[in-house]
This record gives C-alpha cells, structure tokens and sequence, in this order.
C-alpha cells in the first residue's frame, strides 16, 4: 500500500433497471436515489457521481418528475457534476447482435454529448464476459478507455486490450472478486476495509492510482463521506484521496502506458462467475430478440433505404430501437430475473413486432398499393422484396387474394414471361377486412392461394411477378407415402435411429441425425449443473405424417415421444420417481435449389428441472468447433472431461459456448434463431453437436450448485423459468465444408417480402456482395441520399468482395462508426473492398435517389 500516491473515488451506482424485483419496483428507488445525489451535490456533501455508463436512467426518471426536476438533474450534467453514457443501456454481450451492440452506443453517445458529458469510456462493469469484437467497436467511436470485470484475469489493473482485428483499448481490469461493488466506505470499520482493498489491490497497480468504486447495485453513498475521506486523508498522508469523475480519472492515466496486454474474448471465470447457463435459460427470450433484431434490420432499416427516408421515420426507428435495447440488459435477455420482468419483456416483444409489421405493411402498400374499394380492378401483380445481398436462391412464401366474381379457379406466376413453378398450400374462399387510414375499412369476399416458389435473387432487389387467372381447378398439395424426400443436394430419410441425410453431390451418408435428448438440471438460471444421479432421457420416433413432395419442396413432419422425469426428487440429487411425457413435432422441409435444411421444431414441454438439446452426429471425433458472436467466428475446444464439484467462490469451465447465429462443427453448419448455447459432446461412441432448446430451472439463484461454489443474486423462486407449455424452434443444416457461409443463417432469418398491387413498376437493384467468406450485417439510411452497408471478415486471413450497385453511385466511402471518412473508392457500379482479418467495415453509399 505504501506505493499508491492517489486514490480516485468514483461515486456510483450501478443500476439495473430489472432483476430481483419489477422494472417499476426499480424505478421509484431510481426516482428517490437520484433526487438523494442532487440533494448531496447540491449540499456540497460529494463532489460529483458517475451514472453507471448508461443515459437510460434519464429517460426512466423523466417520466416520473415534474419538468422541473428533470431540468434541474440535466443542470447538474452540464456543469460536469454528473456523467452519463456512453451506452444507452448495459446489455449483455453474447446475447445481442453486432448491430443492437453499435445502435446502443449511436444512442448512447448522441444523448450524453448533447449534455455535454464525456462519454469517454467503455464502461462493462457487471457484463457476463466480454466479446472479442469490442475493442474494435469502442475504437470505431473514437473511445479509447474500458473498464471491465467478469471474464477478464490479469497481473495487472492498467492493460492493453487487443480485439481481434488488433484494435487496442487501454482497459482497467477489475483485479479482486468485488469487482465494482465496493460499499465499505459506508461501513463503520470504512478505515480497517479501505485499508485492505488498498493493500489487496496495490500488487495489481503500475502507476499508482488506485479507484475506489464508491457504490452498488441500486445503492448510494453515504452522506459524511467527506468527513470520512478528510480522516483517511489524516491517516494516509502521503496518498491523495479525490472524488473524481470518470473522465478526469482517465486524465490521470494520459501518456501512461499499460502493464500488461490481455487479446480477444474474456470469458475466465477464474476470478470471478461469468455465469455460462443464462445461454440457455428461458431461451425463449432469445428467439424473440433476435425475432426482433431480424426484423428491424432486414425489414424496417431496410425499406427505410428503399424508399431514401421519405417516410420521415428516424424518430419512430429509434422508439423502436429503444424497446429492443431494453430487453437486452444483462438481466433481462440473459433470463435471470423474476417472472415479472420477463411478462414484461414478452409485451415489448410484442410492441415491437407490431411496429415494425405496421411500418412494413404500410411501406409496402404506399409503393405498390392494393386496390380493394374498387372491385372492378384487378391487383395482377406480386412484387418481390429481397434485403439480403447474396446472390442464391430464396423461398417466397405469399398469399395472393382474388375477388370471388373474378376468380376462375386458378393462377398462373410468370417472371420475365418464363412460368414459375410454384406449389398451392392452401385455397380458400373467406371474407377479408382490410382498412386504410385514407380509405374506409372494407370487408369483401376473397379467394385466397397460399403459395410457395423459389426465385432466385442475385442480391438486394424487387422483382415483379405477373399474376394471371386460370379457368382450371387448383389442386392444392397433398400428402404422399414415402420413406424419404430429396431435392437436388440431399435425401433424408428417418428410423429408430434418426434421420439419415445422404449427400447426393459426394455419396456421404451422414447417420444419426437430429435426436432430442433431456438430461436433468439442478442449476438456477445462471449456471446448469448436473445432479449427483443424472438421468439421460431420448426422444423416440414415433411417426412421420403429412410427407409432401410438391414442384417447390418436400416436407415431412416428425412426431417424437419424450419419457422423462417429471423433476429433481426431493433433496435434488436425482430424478424424481413420476415421470411425464413431453411431446415434439418437427418439420424438416427440403427446397428446391437450396442446400439448407429447414427444420421447424414445437416442444409441448412438460418436465421440469432438465435441459432438452437437439444434436446431430458429426461421424468424426470433432476437437475443436466454431461459433459466432457479435462481428467474429471464435474456435471452441471440446471439453471431454469435466470437474463439476467447485469450491466456495468458484465456478466450472463449462463445455457450452455461445452462439449468435453459427455452429460449425466438422462437416456440419447449424444455422439457427436464439439457440445460443452449442456443445460437442460424445454420446453413444460418437460425437455429436448440440443446441441447447430448452433448460428448466426454478430458481433464480441457489447455493448448492456444484458448478458454482456461491449463490449469484437473491434466493427467489421463478416458476416461469421451467418453461412449462408450448414452445417453438428454427434452425437449419448445411453439410460439407465447402458449402459454408455465415450468411446462411442471414439468409434463413431474413424472408423475401411480399406485397400485392394492381400498378406497375420496374424492377430495382441496389447491391450484390460477390464473396461468401465476407459477412453482410446490415444496410441503413443515413442523410438523405445516402445509405450504409456493414459488412466483416470472420476469417484469420485478409479477404475481398466486390460490391455491385444497381446505380451509379455518386461517392463511396468508408467510415468509422462515427460515420468520420477512412478511405474514398471510386464511384463506380463495381467497387472492390479488402477487409483485413476480423475487420468489420461500414460503407457509406451516396446516390442521386432517381426512383
């Protein structure tokens, strides 16, 4: 302790906005600690307090205040009393996307800089490891500094952190267990405690400055804490204690180097939990965020692009925004809270879905409309919405509607006069009710043809498909008797021991395919931990019903059985002597020209206390495995032997590993929606690659796990995260190396979309990415005649892929994050961009918007 010269008191709270109790419980004691830092600032009793790195606070307590306490808080911000953001909220990292991730800062950093506060630091405090994309997504906003905790060992508190493009960031790793909860200076024995954490901490510091993190969860500080840093001034005079903002204590560290460099991903529980098993608890949360992420990336931000901003809907995007962020906090998506706040989350899914599907179906209709007052016109055409840049061949699935006096029996779909062949699900007469602001609501009698294709799509286009009428019946697609289906790559087939998937291209035959298996679970809803007894329950085929073979696809629905326990027994060391049966359909669908197989899975779960995975045999021993984070493709050792059984404040290496969209293991690429937790596991001689579908748990924290040696929040029980009832599943498999992508898991999530019209117009291209090694994340509007496309290279290796413009542009550049210029190309139709290994690269498109 005798080398520390100064030590900065940061005075803080850090401040979920749910967990342990409901958003509004939070947000009165949000209301009531925020007017407690005025009242303190104001009285000169401290000197100033760091908002936890996040400006959602502001938004919460406005809400609740008179106009004139909200000022008078923002007051306080602007005369650097108070500092907030750079984030908007803290979210999770291996749970969101790369772009919630870059939208969260864009928000963040516009509110805390329009107040003037330094938003100078990536501030991770209690976030359950740390990717190894974000020194490049701190850089790529002009931030320098980070500070994190969980996940991250060192020797040393001052670091230099490498992400995996090589982007550096001085970053301070929170050395001890507490990380930044550090309440002793409120304690009566604050001396003998500070004391203590000094000399625990002094081991770890290169330039002598030492951070009290003065604060907790949803706790303040106390009001003698002058007199109290005044007496340890007394005590230690040769140290200077301060209460310094965040900003200024990274002044103190100006042209100081870093005594030590940690590289890539963090996610060490040595130190501290990282707390692997929120992957997968009430993973339903997960396919609704990322149902949500899709669609306000690929539908909303997209059409927004299509039509150069004309609908005047930044505000309305960022409220959009706004409510996929909030269910993206630590807490939240990671399924660790009581039921309340996920009901919660479940209504601003919902919010959110019913936004962005009004903002597209009135997009879609304000460009190419649908006449339904007048019954005499005729709606002829169906125009065709790709937003995914990669050139292949893509589903359609659409509902054509004909007036009863004007249907003849049958349609006919041509593209550039040639036929498609397209399969008839469903022919119905009902009537519609359909509605327009400007109009009044219609209610009319249609024929309506549910339809599937396949088209294929060179990249981001619209593509206009001619309708016309038959006088012949509709024959809509019936069942078969098979023992297969088949397109041109593949042919399946099923029996007791799984699918059989026969490569047609190579003559492989890959066994054991697709199997459900339940194990029992006596974690919490933070970390899976296998009982003392465990119990392996398997899924049988029980049947295969509805086969399908149309001109489009085949299908057949799979139909398992589950006899599992029905819970832990009493003293949850084992299964329970009652077992129930849980039920599962599957349907595995195979389109034509494609080489994904589709499989759309519903569990009617009805045990508790186990983890359901669905897994797939590789046929070779598979060492090490890939899956995908925010930006990156991480390599992922198999784990073969396993130490449960932990001590007091520790917690298991666990042989799970997140996932965002990607697995690859062998010759196998599993595609999927919100499973993101995978493993490689051995099962029955072989190894197998499984998805995590659902995990059953009671708790939402317990201290008898044997993989993890303490609890990791309060006690409480939460019946909803056994995830009793009905629950549904997307996923699909590419097999052979050679045929892998990311962007197939794009490509699945991001359908063509659809819209009816009687007016016609021309077809319209924007862009094609020729490389299927680079990976497309999304394409934006900026200022009006202009637009970006973000794209990354997972690979360890330099890359290159060539843009083609359906336009000529007038400027294309490359910018950072901030949308600042790095790099002018040519304005051409064809722009050849190289990416650096792990680089993410964001291309500013300006055009003269002529259509």
């Amino acid at each position: 302790m005798e080398q520390i010269k100064e030590v900065h008191i940061l005075n803080h709270t850090h401040w979920d906005r749910e967990w342990y109790e409901s958003f509004e419980q939070f947000r009165y004691k949000l209301r009531n600690g925020l007017r407690y830092v005025q009242e303190l600032i104001s009285a000169g009793e401290i000197e100033n307090f760091f908002l936890d790195g996040q400006t959602i606070v502001l938004d919460d307590y406005r809400e609740v205040v008179s106009e004139k306490e909200y000022e008078r808080f923002l007051s306080l911000i602007k005369d650097q009393k108070i500092e907030v953001g750079p984030w908007y909220l803290l979210a999770d990292e291996f749970l969101v996307s790369g772009e919630a991730m870059l939208k969260n800062l864009e928000i963040g950093i516009k509110t805390s800089k329009a107040l003037g506060s330094a938003a100078s630091i990536g501030y991770l405090p209690d976030t359950f490891g740390h990717i190894s994309q974000m020194p490049q997504i701190l850089k790529g906003y002009d931030i320098q500094h980070a500070l994190i905790f969980r996940g991250a060992v060192s020797d040393s508190y001052e670091n230099t952190w490498v992400g995996a493009d090589n982007s550096k960031v001085f970053t301070f790793v929170l050395p001890l267990f507490e990380g930044y909860y550090q309440t002793f200076l409120k304690h009566k024995d604050f001396m003998e405690k500070t004391e203590t954490y000094l000399s625990d901490k002094a081991p770890y510091l290169r330039h002598n400055k030492a951070l009290i993190m003065n604060g907790a969860d949803h706790t303040f500080v106390s009001r003698d804490l002058k007199d109290r840093i005044m007496e340890m001034q007394r005590q230690y005079p040769h140290i200077r204690f301060t209460q310094s903002l965040m900003s200024q204590y990274l002044d103190a560290f100006k042209e100081k180097d870093t005594g030590n460099v940690i590289k890539g991903e963090q996610r060490d529980p040595s130190k501290i939990f990282i707390l692997p098993g929120v992957y997968s608890t009430r993973s339903y949360l997960k396919v609704q965020n990322q149902m949500c992420e899709d669609q306000a990336i690929g539908m909303m931000e997209a059409l927004n692009v299509w039509n150069n901003g004309e609908s005047d809907s930044a505000e309305f995007m960022d409220y959009v925004w706004k409510l996929i962020l909030q269910n993206q906090p630590h807490d939240s998506i990671c399924g660790c809270s009581v039921d309340e706040v996920h009901d919660e989350m479940e209504t601003r899914t919902q919010k959110v879905l019913s936004a962005i599907g009004q903002f597209t179906h009135d997009h879609l209709n304000d460009e190419y409309p649908f006449e339904f007052i007048d019954s005499t016109v005729e709606n002829p055409y169906l125009y065709l919405v790709n937003n995914t840049p990669v050139s292949e061949m893509y589903t359609v699935n659409a509902s054509i509607r004909i007036p009863v006096p004007m249907d003849l029996g049958s349609i006919r779909l041509s593209h550039d006069d040639k036929d498609i062949p397209f399969d008839v699900i469903r022919r119905e007469q009902r009537e519609e009710f359909l509605h327009h602001i400007l109009a009044e609501p219609h209610y009319a009698e249609y024929v309506i043809y549910d339809v599937t294709f396949n088209l294929h799509f060179d990249g981001v286009e619209v593509k206009r498909v001619r309708i016309e009428r038959e006088a012949k019946k509709t024959y809509a697609l019936e069942m078969k008797e098979a023992d297969h289906i088949e397109n041109e790559f593949y042919q399946i087939r099923w029996g007791s021991q799984g699918l059989s998937i026969k490569d047609i291209e190579t003559g492989v035959n890959y066994k054991n395919q697709h199997h459900f298996l339940s194990s029992l679970d006596a974690g919490d809803s933070y970390n899976y931990s296998p009982p003392v007894n465990d119990h392996l329950s398997t899924g049988r085929l029980m049947q295969v019903s509805k086969i399908k073979k149309g001109k489009t696809f085949e299908s057949a629905i799979l139909h398992y059985e589950l006899e599992q326990p029905a819970s832990l027994n009493e003293d949850r060391t084992g299964p329970a002597h009652e077992t129930v049966t849980s039920h599962i359909e599957t349907t595995v669908t195979l389109n034509r020209g494609k080489r994904l197989i589709q499989f759309k899975t519903k569990v009617v779960n009805t045990a508790k206390d186990q983890k359901l995975r669905v897994g797939f045999g590789t046929g070779t021993d598979v060492h090490v495995s890939y899956g995908d984070t925010a930006f990156d493709l991480l390599e992922r050792e198999t784990l073969r032997i396993k130490e449960y059984d932990m001590p007091k404040n520790k917690e298991a290496v666990m042989n799970q590993y997140p996932t965002y969209s990607t697995v690859i293991a062998g010759d196998h690429q599993l595609v999927h929606r919100g499973l993101q937790e995978f493993e490689v596991e051995r099962h029955e001689q072989s190894d197998m690659v499984f998805l995590t579908m659902i995990r059953s748990v009671g708790w939402l924290s317990r201290r008898d796990l044997r993989t993890r040696g303490n609890g990791a929040g309060p006690g409480f029980e939460t019946p909803g995260a056994q995830c009793i009832g009905t629950y549904e599943f997307e996923y699909g498999l590419i097999l052979g190396q050679n045929n892998m992508s990311l962007n197939h898991a794009k490509v699945m999530r991001q359908p063509v979309l659809t819209q009816q019209s009687y007016i016609f117009k021309k077809e319209r291209n924007l862009f094609k990415q020729s490389s299927q090694v680079i990976v497309f994340s999304s394409f934006r509007q900026k200022d009006e005649n202009s637009f970006d496309i973000r794209m990354f290279n997972p690979s360890s290796e330099e890359a290159v892929t060539t843009l083609h413009f359906g336009f000529d542009p007038e400027e294309v550049t490359k910018v950072n994050f901030n949308g600042e210029s790095i790099i002018h190309y040519p304005a051409k139709r064809e722009v050849s961009v190289s990416f650096q290994p792990k680089e993410i690269v964001t291309l500013r498109v300006k055009r003269t918007f002529d259509y």
